[in-house]
């Protein structure tokens, strides 16, 4: 995913954590500094670039393209019962794959081009959780689930039941941990969302994206640039996802209405089976690793039912890849060629990652923050 889908999930993940209602707070410190989503959710490839192994897990079925020394019994198997239990809430793109015979398949992550994103996200949660133990003040006292104001100063509640006050506490206490400021954390919010976008980007999951040593490159190598390329030039432009204090926008408006002229991006349509659900079940049921995990596992599900594996396909596609402005042409008006899925399903496969990817960065920032809270 390129810039503007990234700052407009990242947009469109606080619109739905705002419609939840169950962390006001959270929501008040995304919004203090919603100005910085443009850079926040891009500093992981302009600034950190660490997209070789942060921002990939790429798996694969075919034994001649795993080599970790396990015999193929030892491999992973999750079907689609298996990840239907793990993994929360209307899942479309798990609901895609159903069916499919990939999902039947024992597979692993390659050991040495794999990639490490599960891992980067839960340290990413983890490091949310410990800079709000650690900001600056007033977060630190603000942030509590339990406080009032009574006569002046702050009550807070221990761990005991029993009541305090500033004017009680050790001046040492006070001021112990001033290194973090909220700007800060919510920069790491942005960040986060980042790597759980790409988490749901088929093609960061499937090992036919990337030449082995000593292997062909089963992908063509223009697609992932351009399916991304297409998916861009249907979210609001760089202008109005750059929000300054002087913007007379709002978040609402952004994220529904700003949307160019005949996009493909359903998810705030009347109607639309696409639409995020405000009533959705917002806990994830295990951790984030063990989320993103199952998540990348069903993203590598879709890239190989979305994108089969004849070599025909390959070739025929290979030609349209080069004639951009006739194949989106095409899409649009759900025109496919007759032999594959990709074209065919572009509109609904696209509409389904941008709906899980949404709700995924929620749950998972509210995670971040309901461990610190709790």
């Amino acid at each position: 995913m390129k810039q503007q889908a990234h700052a407009w999930v990242a947009l469109r993940a606080l619109k739905l954590l705002d419609d939840w209602k169950k962390a006001p707070k959270l929501v008040e410190l995304i919004f203090s500094y919603i100005s910085e989503v443009w850079d926040g959710a891009w500093l992981p490839d302009i600034r950190l670039y660490d997209m070789s192994y942060g921002h990939i897990y790429k798996m694969d079925s075919d034994p001649d393209y795993i080599n970790n020394g396990l015999n193929i019994e030892e491999w992973y198997q999750r079907d689609y019962n298996d990840l239907k239990t793990h993994l929360v809430g209307n899942r479309l793109c798990l609901e895609y794959v159903k069916g499919h015979s990939e999902l039947d398949k024992p597979y692993r992550s390659h050991t040495t081009e794999g990639g490490h994103l599960p891992d980067r996200v839960i340290a990413l949660s983890h490091n949310i959780g410990d800079m709000l133990k650690m900001s600056d003040y007033p977060l630190g006292i603000y942030a509590q689930k339990r406080k009032k104001r009574k006569k002046g100063n702050i009550e807070l509640i221990d761990a005991s039941g029993n009541k305090k006050y500033l004017s009680d506490r050790k001046i040492k206490d006070l001021t112990s941990s001033p290194n973090f400021s909220a700007r800060h954390i919510a920069l790491t919010f942005f960040i986060i969302s980042h790597y759980i976008c790409d988490a749901h980007m088929p093609l960061h999951c499937d090992l036919r994206d990337f030449k082995i040593p000593r292997k062909d490159r089963r992908l063509p190598k223009k697609m992932h640039t351009w399916i991304e390329r297409l998916w861009e030039s249907n979210f609001p432009s760089k202008d109005d996802l750059i929000l300054t204090k002087y913007s007379k926008e709002t978040l609402n408006k952004i994220v529904k209405e700003k949307l160019p002229e005949n996009s493909i991006i359903e998810i705030d349509t009347p109607g639309s089976q696409y639409n995020l659900n405000k009533k959705v079940n917002t806990r994830l049921k295990g951790d984030e690793w063990s989320e993103l995990v199952y998540t990348t596992r069903v993203s590598y599900a879709v890239a190989r039912k979305w994108i089969p594996a004849a070599s025909n396909w390959f070739d025929l596609h290979e030609q349209h890849f080069k004639k951009y402005g006739e194949l989106k042409s095409r899409i649009l008006q759900n025109e496919g060629f007759g032999d594959g899925a990709f074209v065919e399903d572009f509109i609904h496969v696209t509409n389904s990652i941008f709906h899980d990817t949404v709700e995924s960065i929620a749950r998972i920032w509210y995670k971040a923050w309901k461990r610190f809270i709790d």
